[in-house]
């Protein structure tokens, strides 16, 4: 599987949707092909030629973009192989219901990254937008495995109605983290909004911030069932993300369980 190294050329006017650029896509076509791919571009088709140079690259399976990816949506849209490296910000969707392979993205992601997610791994450096690790409008599922790793902030709804795998936010996450969480790990280092854990039925919600409290309104109630085993594994595995969670497994608890008001028996696990 060959890499590609993609050099923007300049800011598109519209936004432009990536879909279907991937590794595995991209992997038998030579240069030529390459450059006459298809992207929509407002609601016009462009060849991917008029927005970006193209060159072989230097990695086996990677995928290069350079420059400004900000108004560049779905970038590694259901892919499910190999590895995509945004040297910059990337638009919305970013990661949408990936099955496989890594999007390392240097910068900033948009609205809805990580939406309903099966598999692999997305690391950002900067922020999220709302709806991350999230569901697609009118949909029911939302992120389904995989890992989101998010070194700055994430807006609202982080999480919403996650279903499996593992989202964590080394910075604070806006209103209504968790909400109708269904099952899956969700951890943020630094401060959480309002309504935390809304509506959740199972799963995990881990604050690890200094001085992290229950956030007021809930209806969540302390649990004073001792689970040694389960937080040694659950704290060991956050912990080499490092960061705020660094020094989980040596650092006490308090677990709430929730939402009571939809019969949840979801957790939110404080480490003062």
């Amino acid at each position: 599987m060959n890499g590609w190294h993609f050099r923007l050329r300049q800011a598109p006017a519209l936004r432009v949707d990536l879909r279907g650029i991937t590794p595995a896509a991209l992997a038998e076509l030579s240069a030529a092909q390459i450059e006459q791919l298809r992207v929509g571009h407002g609601n016009a088709m462009l060849p991917l030629a008029e927005l970006f140079d193209a060159a072989p690259g230097t990695e086996e399976g990677v995928l290069r973009f350079e420059g400004d990816l900000g108004r560049f949506d779905r970038i590694g849209w259901q892919m499910d192989g190999g590895c995509i490296r945004v040297e910059g910000d990337a638009g919305h969707y970013a990661g949408g219901c990936m099955r496989g392979g890594a999007l390392q993205i240097d910068g900033s992601a948009g609205l809805l990254a990580a939406c309903e997610m099966a598999g692999g791994s997305i690391d950002v450096k900067g922020d999220v937008g709302d709806f991350a690790a999230s569901t697609l409008p009118g949909s029911m599922d939302g992120m389904r495995g995989g890992t989101l790793v998010v070194h700055g902030h994430a807006g609202e709804r982080f999480g919403d109605r996650m279903r499996r795998g593992s989202a964590l936010v080394h910075g604070d996450a806006g209103a209504f983290l968790g909400s109708r969480m269904v099952a899956g790990t969700i951890a943020v280092g630094g401060k959480a909004g309002a309504h935390a854990g809304y509506g959740m039925r199972r799963g995990s919600i881990v604050l690890a911030g200094p001085g992290a409290a229950l956030p007021a309104g809930l209806t969540f109630v302390p649990n004073r069932t001792a689970t040694p085993v389960f937080w040694a594994l659950l704290a060991r595995d956050l912990a080499r993300h490092g960061g705020a969670f660094s020094a989980l497994p040596t650092r006490r608890i308090e677990r709430h369980l929730g939402d009571l008001s939809a019969d949840g028996k979801g957790e939110l696990i404080l480490c003062p």
